[in-house]
């Protein structure tokens, strides 16, 4: 290496200083490399020497030489520093701090969870599967629902209508979102006919699936296994990515695994779990009674009396709704000391479910606490709903299937659902429309397109005149503007209106001519037939 350094000396260049400056020395650039892979390798061949520190006082310093057979053999970087020996058979989420189970155990028993899930699940039923053509494959004016796109689009939505075959698309969708929200893990199977084609999507549980990594730490492409089930603690299977497709909402560089919105709030829904414990240790294991009646200070019972005296009235009392609406007198002196007092730490509740349903992105009004809302402020929650909640998820599932349906059937077409649309988003764009239409930018039957109304009859764009209640349509404008430039461009060439030009007079005189003679040749023709006939005759 010092041999290295000092040929490296020697072989320095000279490189121009500004004037008034020494000149100044830059070490020998390494060989300009055709793949970055080779950078690497040049490092131990180089012996670990840079251009970094060289021909500068307090230089950076020189990089550490790379670790041998750290880096892959191609050069590329690892994604992430996984364990080692990650594939070697271990449970699925192993490696994470928070296991598949103990999310599930969370989401099943915090009923703020449970709540949450719900609203979703509501959603879902509202949902309209629509399979559309691409946009950039309509032509001005080409109607997406004609016969021509509706033919593939009811093949591909007689598909969806049962993913897997068995169950509905509603159905589907809630397993498909609940594995999503709760462990940020969603598997699915495709299951082949015999010819090759797609038979049915199958949901596998997420929180059975590993996904496995190549050196670099990342999904193995096919015929490589991608993905292996783990069934009662043991490996299972393996998959690839063109056999199983494995979905996650928030997707890490750090992990091959999701973040789901459980683990983000995963601190809070344990203080609310020991919270509910508390509130019925209360009730079931609570050693504070309802209230004490103090006896006067002079009375002179012995505890024997007071034992008494309590089972006589509490045992009055007990199970006794009537008695226990009715006036009690108590000996002279007594007082009642009431230990119930309002439900502790109730405030603490509101706040650990307002956490929860923030990180589901919902609001208190969705899970029907309404007490600190009205109209304006309902309003621009459900709003906040749609962009924090509805939006996202369906997007994902759309996107997904957008995949599977271009891949599998039709690359012309695009999965959509309908029937979730943002509040106020339809009347804001109609109002947008109706707007446009009077000035003739655009005809009522392509706004209609646009709002996805159905279209029986095109309606020409027209131009609405202020004051009067007649109108102009714009293709009577267009014409008239066309005979205005033809008019401009006959007076520029000298031409009054109604007259036209020589060149056009005789093409106009030779058109006739042809015709004439076309006409003359005919009747020729008819003349001679008719004397054949009669000398036939």
């Amino acid at each position: 290496m010092a041999d290295g350094r000092r040929k490296s000396k020697q072989n320095r260049r000279q490189v121009a200083a500004p004037v008034g400056a020494s000149p100044r020395t830059m070490p020998p650039q390494l060989p300009k490399l055709a793949n970055v892979q080779n950078v690497n390798a040049a490092a131990y061949a180089n012996g670990g020497r840079t251009n970094l520190s060289d021909g500068s006082m307090f230089p950076p310093g020189e990089p550490i030489i790379p670790t041998a057979g750290l880096v892959p053999p191609d050069g590329g970087p690892r994604q992430w520093a996984y364990q080692v020996g990650y594939n070697i058979a271990q449970r699925p989420r192993a490696t994470e701090q928070t296991s598949f189970e103990a999310l599930r155990n969370l989401a099943s028993l915090y009923d703020g969870i449970q709540l949450c899930e719900r609203v979703y699940f509501d959603i879902l039923s509202r949902l309209e599967v629509r399979v559309q053509p691409r946009r950039e494959l309509l032509t001005d004016g080409e109607d997406a629902l004609s016969a021509k796109w509706r033919g593939p689009a009811e093949i591909i939505e007689a598909f969806l209508e049962s993913p897997d075959g068995v169950q509905d698309l509603r159905s589907w969708l809630v397993a498909f979102v609940r594995d999503l929200l709760e462990i940020d893990a969603v598997a699915v199977y495709r299951r082949r006919r015999r010819d090759g084609g797609l038979f049915a999507l199958e949901l596998v549980a997420g929180d059975s699936v590993k996904p496995l990594i190549e050196e670099h730490g990342r999904t193995p492409l096919p015929p490589e296994p991608a993905y292996q089930q783990f069934l009662y603690g043991v490996p299972g299977g393996w998959y690839t990515l063109a056999e199983m497709d494995y979905l996650r909402e928030t997707a890490r560089t750090e992990s091959v695994y999701g973040l789901s919105r459980v683990e983000r709030i995963i601190l809070r829904v344990n203080q609310a779990l020991r919270k509910q414990n508390f509130d019925l240790a209360r009730f079931t294991d609570g050693t504070t009674p309802l209230g004490l009646i103090a006896p006067p200070a002079d009375m002179a019972w012995t505890p024997e009396q007071l034992r008494t005296f309590e089972q006589v009235f509490n045992g009055l009392l007990a199970g006794n709704d009537q008695q226990r609406v009715r006036a009690r007198v108590l000996p002279p002196g007594a007082s009642w000391q009431s230990q119930t007092g309002d439900d502790p730490l109730v405030d603490f509740d509101r706040f650990l479910l307002n956490v929860t349903v923030a990180a589901f992105g919902l609001t208190m009004d969705e899970l029907g606490f309404t007490d600190t809302s009205n109209r304006s402020v309902g309003q621009s929650q459900e709003a906040i709903v749609y962009r924090r909640a509805v939006a996202p998820v369906t997007n994902l599932a759309a996107s997904y299937l957008t995949r599977v349906v271009r891949k599998e059937f039709d690359p012309r077409y695009t999965v959509t659902f309908a029937g979730v649309d943002e509040p106020d988003d339809f009347a804001a764009r109609a109002s947008a429309f109706a707007q446009l239409i009077p000035t003739g930018a655009i005809s009522a039957s392509d706004a209609a397109r646009l709002l996805r109304l159905p279209v029986k009859q095109d309606v020409p764009g027209y131009i609405a005149i202020a004051g009067h209640s007649q109108v102009v349509l714009v293709d009577d404008l267009i014409e008239r503007g066309l005979a205005a430039v033809a008019a401009s461009a006959q007076a520029a060439a000298g031409v009054a209106p109604g007259q036209q030009s020589a060149g056009q007079s005789a093409q106009d005189s030779g058109q006739g001519a042809g015709q004439a003679g076309q006409a003359s040749t005919a009747g020729q023709g008819s003349t001679g037939g008719d004397n054949g006939k009669a000398s036939q005759s």
